[in-house]
């Protein structure tokens, strides 16, 4: 119950409408219920419960379908759900209670599906739950020394109503599909009294919505008291009619249709300067690694820095090194050391922030190889040249891969990854001003391998999240959406712009216009060329054309030019006019030394300087 990541977030609360219980929902029961939770006050926004004393909210954007009586909720499986807060009579520590509803599945095999529960585990606040699991069987979840299980043999048929129902007595469980006891068994004796709210159709993790239903619900009753099995039953004898299975979601539309050229067909951007931050020089250097060039601009100075290694990429040899231009890129100073870790611990690449005559640094830092990976802080004392060590600001794998991007309540947000438990897309959220206080907020994670590393969009509160795959699953634009300033997400989804399984960057330019910097051309698969920028119109939200900054050959230089170059992890800033993109480049390998891991991103970094009037879009 603990392993499937689901959901998105909640924005649309409204108050109950209220009415007198319907027996005709509940069937013949003798019992009464505590809270009855009905969809028929003809809003979707509004879960009519008819008893008056458990007021409920129906979040973000529910709709209404036909239900068993009147009408039911139904639910995208994305970020909709209802809740409800936590009230004495919502526990039941002596193990003693029922609950009933009547589910219609959408889609089957698709992760854990709540239909209704109880707990907030990032909080350690467990209950109970009932949902469709893994492997299609409605399954119940008590905790009490851990999770204690009923399962059913039925397994929900997509798009026909099936009623199921639980009942506890003393921690004895019984477990009811269409009125016919399928699963029972001791569950345990007490349950922990927590402060979770209830909720039906997913789980609020703490903004991290999970275990999402698609589907319909309807008729959700709890009881103090052991139903009996004729109750149940009675509840159950119902004539219902099926719904017509709406066809899949569609991809999310990140892309106006057709925008997305060939690597043949796409423009090649006019104007562009390039330059060499840093050239692989494993001869001069002993450097094998390089990789996730990030740029700043600071007091007329154009710093960039990178994750370099001696060794194998990610390995606990790695440090923080940069370089500076008092010339906008043309020529570089020596390379300098932002942070060259300590025994058994490296630090990577990172990204910048100037604010306040500050220049600050964040980069991502762990322990061997990979592990406890956590974001670090520093600033530069520019009469000295050295980096200022902060410490430690954000844990739970945190890696930092955006510059901070200040939003409208006054925090800034940090786009990143959080690596381990399937790595999902995650960003950051600062304590206004305070860069040495952040939020990790993850995001729910897209089915398949992901490495989710991320960028952010952000229109008013308003923020659009992009992620990658794993390097060997799909090659698609991942997409979360946020509605309270990144505080709740959308599940990771894919959409219809193709984007190889890269570290994307995005930004919006002085000129209204959002951009995504990666390789996003219709034939690339997971090739790593060309490099590429995608353009909306000015204060718009689909991106609208596709340039290339730079093919892998590029015969013109400066840089390494070869047909097999990966050119990757890209970085952007704004400044005097010119857009500076800074990106790695494999040169296809040639002329790298080693074994292994030790040939893990070899690469260059490197710089094009983009005019600002050559990204506009017609």
């Amino acid at each position: 119950m603990m392993n499937t990541r689901c959901g998105p977030s909640a924005v649309l609360i409204s108050r109950l409408a209220l009415l007198s219980t319907g027996g005709l929902a509940l069937g013949l029961c003798a019992s009464e219920p505590i809270a009855h939770w009905s969809f028929d006050a003809g809003s979707p926004a509004v879960a009519v419960e008819t008893t008056g004393a458990h007021p409920g909210a129906v979040h973000r954007r529910a709709d209404q379908a036909l239900g068993v009586e009147g009408t039911s909720l139904a639910l995208d499986g994305r970020g909709d759900y209802m809740s409800v807060p936590d009230s004495a009579s919502l526990s039941f520590t002596d193990a003693t209670f029922s609950v009933a509803v009547w589910a219609n599945a959408y889609a089957v095999r698709r992760g854990q599906q709540m239909v209704v529960g109880k707990n907030v585990y990032s909080a350690n606040q467990r209950e109970w739950g009932l949902m469709v699991d893994d492997d299609n069987r409605f399954r119940f979840y008590l905790r009490c020394d851990g999770w204690q299980t009923l399962e059913s043999r039925t397994e929900p048929t997509p798009g026909r109503w099936t009623h199921v129902a639980v009942t506890i007595d003393g921690g004895h469980g019984r477990l009811f599909v269409n009125g016919e006891l399928e699963g029972e068994g001791e569950l345990g004796a007490t349950i922990a009294d927590t402060d979770a709210p209830l909720t039906v159709g997913g789980i609020n993790d703490g903004g991290r919505l999970r275990q999402m239903f698609y589907g319909a619900i309807d008729e959700v009753a709890l009881f103090r008291e052991a139903l009996s099995a004729e109750e149940i039953r009675a509840m159950a004898d119902r004539e219902t009619t099926p719904h017509s299975v709406p066809p899949p979601p569609d991809l999310f539309r990140l892309c106006v249709e057709k925008t997305v050229p060939s690597t043949a067909q796409a423009e090649v951007l006019k104007g562009v300067k390039f330059r060499v931050v840093k050239p692989y020089d494993f001869a001069a250097d002993g450097y094998r690694f390089l990789h996730g060039v990030a740029l700043a601009w600071h007091n007329g100075v154009l710093y960039s820095s990178f994750g370099h290694n001696r060794g194998g990429e990610n390995t606990d040899t790695e440090e923080a090194r940069g370089r500076a231009s008092h010339d906008g890129g043309k020529t570089w100073g020596d390379v300098f050391t932002i942070d060259a870790g300590e025994p058994g611990g490296g630090v990577s690449h990172g990204v910048f922030l100037t604010h306040r005559r500050t220049l600050w640094a964040f980069h991502g830092a762990y322990r061997g190889t990979m592990k406890d990976v956590h974001a670090r802080a520093y600033t530069l004392d520019e009469e000295t040249g050295r980096w200022i060590p902060k410490g430690t600001i954000i844990e739970g794998g945190f890696w930092p891969l955006q510059e901070p991007q200040k939003m409208e309540d006054g925090n800034w947000i940090i786009g990143g990854i959080s690596v381990g438990d399937g790595n999902p897309a995650a960003v950051a959220i600062s304590h206004g001003d305070n860069f040495m206080a952040w939020d990790l907020v993850v995001i729910p994670k897209a089915p398949g391998k992901m490495w989710g590393e991320s960028s952010v969009l952000i229109s008013g509160e308003h923020v659009v999240n992009i992620a990658r795959y794993h390097g060997d699953s799909q090659t698609a634009a991942l997409v979360a959406v946020s509605g309270d300033f990144g505080r709740t997400w959308t599940q990771s989804e894919p959409s219809n712009l193709p984007m190889v399984a890269s570290k994307p960057y995005t930004g919006t330019l002085s000129t209204g216009q959002d951009y995504l910097i990666c390789t996003t051309t219709a034939d690339s698969g997971n090739r790593r060329s060309p490099l590429t920028i995608a353009l909306t119109r000015p204060r718009e939200q689909r991106f609208s054309k596709i340039f290339v900054i730079r093919h892998a050959r590029f015969d013109d230089g400066p840089g390494e030019s070869h047909p097999g170059a990966a050119l990757s992890y890209p970085y952007a800033v704004e400044y005097d006019g010119k857009l500076y993109v800074g990106y790695s480049n494999s040169g296809g390998g040639v002329g790298r030394v080693g074994e292994g891991r030790e040939l893990w991103n070899n690469n260059s970094a490197e710089l094009a300087i983009i005019p600002i009037s050559a990204l506009a879009v017609d």
